[in-house]
């Protein structure tokens, strides 16, 4: 709404854990160094804590986007689950194979054969857990008995718990000592300071492609940093909301009144700002007193004389009364494949329902109360019928085998794909020039990469499984799998997604990883040709070899332009964008995209 007016390319104030807004304070600093040694270390577990909202997640999402090519890692965000449960998401993280997911030995040999395959391999293992407070004291011994298989010189699982402060007085339990001796690093996660606030606004608002510094005022800053207590989630809720009052007051910069309008509503009023609640005295209240006992002698007299009436009254009078309630709406229930209909009691309130294409007849006198009764039965068993052919429609494609959900994203690339034969799914892939990229985000990340990929969903008992969506159109995606296709409402997908897809990419010819400033050769050189292209300029010069300052910055321009971290690095996503602004022949979600590239 309002980014047109600040001239911003995207909203610098979300509550979304964008690694791209990282904003490094020498405490994040800190708790990056740690949690990067318990990355690369040699096992135990790593704590980290801080308030809600203080950057934990987000410091993590920027973790997981440079993990090394070595690494195996694990991200669980959702730790209520049981021991057995917790075992088997971890198996599904890892792609381990299990041929018994509720029995505890059976997925622990697993695990336990998966990592000392990994160790062969030279390749680490971690584990990382958000939102790590709410785990149960059974799993967090099951996570110690995993910590067990070690060789000689270092532990073959890093565990890394991430959660609030009541993390640390969970570990204090004496019970737990034996989980606690072997926690080899903590760190706690504080807010920033009150010059780290105006640092970390004037961030955020160059990032999103505002450098306007009068923006926010420095009496403006310094009352920003008293509403939020530096903590950063408060700070971008107070800031969007506080720019979104400017926008609508039409001023080119935030005042205090406008940020104290902010606060009251995100954050309601004070308790200091409020006035002292006056205390009742026994007389102020006698008047509420008596009046409550009358209303309950009222309501249990005429209780009585209606019971009174219908014991005296003949049954054939009872059936021509008129009907003075509205039919409770009935509630489609799908269970499987079934639908029932449940009818849930009748209250003596109707209640309109925002669904019904016309009022229902409230009470019916006279002989017309039969036919008006007939005709609302008759527009709600339609109602019905309409809803049932609904669900059935809109059912999700699924399938429990994620090589399987990959013959859809196949298929967009003209690849026949059997898992039976052909293996492993990303392994079929790197033997046709793909790569598979793994993604732990939501739709609008798919959505930006705009390549089919293969989605961790909930089946109807809330196991995971998995679909493949093949395209998204406005508020609907495509989903199938293998042949059985669906267009389902994003609204319906997003309450099944685990926000967890892998999507398959074209690498360019000799892409062995990310390439960094420094590097050399002819990948470097297809880099500066390709960058050249996409950005609508040209070198001067001889095509360069070498990964130079000016390669980084042309990058970083490339990067900044599709709303990327700017790190002057060409991984996986900075390659994906690069092919599609270049329309190099891939498949897209997108189809008005699509028929660009096959132009």
């Amino acid at each position: 709404m309002y980014k047109t007016y600040f001239g911003f390319t995207e909203k610098p104030f979300t509550i979304a854990p964008n690694p791209q807004y990282l904003f490094m304070s020498p405490r994040h600093q800190e708790a990056l160094a740690h949690m990067l040694y318990a990355m690369q270390g040699e096992g135990g577990i790593m704590v980290l804590t801080g308030e809600v909202g203080t950057g934990k997640t987000t410091l993590c999402r920027h973790m997981l986007a440079e993990v090394p090519e070595n690494t195996d890692v694990a991200y669980i965000i959702n730790p209520r689950q049981s021991a057995t449960e917790m075992l088997a998401s971890l198996c599904d993280e890892l792609h381990v194979e299990c041929s018994d997911t509720r029995s505890i030995k059976a997925l622990t040999d697993a695990l336990n054969q998966h990592l000392l395959d990994n160790h062969a391999k030279g390749k680490h293992t971690v584990l990382i857990i958000d939102e790590a407070q709410q785990l149960d004291i059974t799993v967090l011994e099951q996570l110690r008995l995993l910590t067990n298989l070690e060789t000689n010189d270092k532990k073959l699982l890093q565990i890394m718990l991430l959660g609030q402060p009541e993390l640390a007085d969970v570990l204090k339990r004496k019970d737990l000592r034996q989980f606690a001796q072997r926690i080899t690093a903590r760190y706690h996660l504080t807010p920033l300071t009150q010059d780290e606030v105006a640092d970390y606004v004037a961030h955020r608002l160059q990032i999103a492609g505002c450098d306007k510094q009068t923006l926010f005022p420095k009496p403006v800053l310094q009352l920003l940093y008293d509403y939020s207590g530096g903590v950063p989630r408060l700070i971008n809720l107070l800031a969007d909301r506080a720019l979104l009052g400017a926008y609508a007051s039409e001023q080119k910069q935030v005042s205090k009144a406008i940020l104290q309008q902010a606060k009251e509503e995100v954050l309601g009023h004070s308790l200091e700002s409020q006035e002292p609640a006056q205390t009742p005295t026994r007389n102020s209240l006698l008047p509420y007193i008596l009046l409550a006992i009358l209303i309950v002698m009222a309501l249990w007299w005429w209780n009585a004389a209606q019971q009174h009436d219908e014991t005296t009254q003949p049954i054939h009078a009872q059936t021509s009364e008129p009907v003075l309630t509205t039919p409770a709406p009935q509630t489609l229930v799908q269970a499987e494949d079934k639908v029932s209909i449940e009818q849930p009691p009748q209250t003596s309130e109707a209640t309109p329902q925002e669904s019904d294409p016309e009022p229902v007849a409230t009470a019916s006198i006279g002989t017309g109360a039969a036919d008006t009764e007939a005709m609302n039965a008759e527009a709600a068993h339609a109602k019905q019928i309409a809803e049932i052919k609904v669900l059935e429609s809109v059912k999700l494609p699924i399938t429990h085998n994620k090589n399987d959900a990959f013959i859809p994203v196949f298929q967009s690339w003209g690849l026949a794909y059997n898992p039976e034969i052909d293996g492993e799914a990303c392994t079929f892939a790197q033997s046709h020039g793909l790569l598979c990229l793994r993604q732990r985000a939501d739709m609008a990340q798919m959505r930006s990469l705009n390549r089919p990929a293969v989605l961790t969903v909930s089946d109807d008992e809330g196991q995971r499984a998995y679909t493949a969506i093949t395209g998204l159109t406005g508020s609907t995606a495509q989903a199938a799998s293998q042949d059985n296709y669906a267009q389902i409402p994003l609204s319906d997908l997003a309450l099944q997604s685990f926000n967890d897809f892998t999507l398959l990419w074209k690498a360019p010819l000799g892409y062995h990883g990310p390439v960094r400033p420094g590097h050399k050769g002819k990948l470097v050189e297809h880099l500066a040709t390709q960058v050249t292209q996409a950005l609508h300029q040209s070198w001067i010069g001889s095509p360069r070899k070498v990964y130079d300052d000016t390669l980084k910055e042309q990058v970083k321009i490339l990067q900044r332009q599709e709303g990327l971290s700017p790190d002057g690095v060409a991984g996986p996503i900075t390659w994906i964008h690069i092919n599609s602004l270049n329309h190099i022949g891939s498949p897209t979600l997108n189809q008005k995209t699509q028929q660009a590239d096959n132009r």
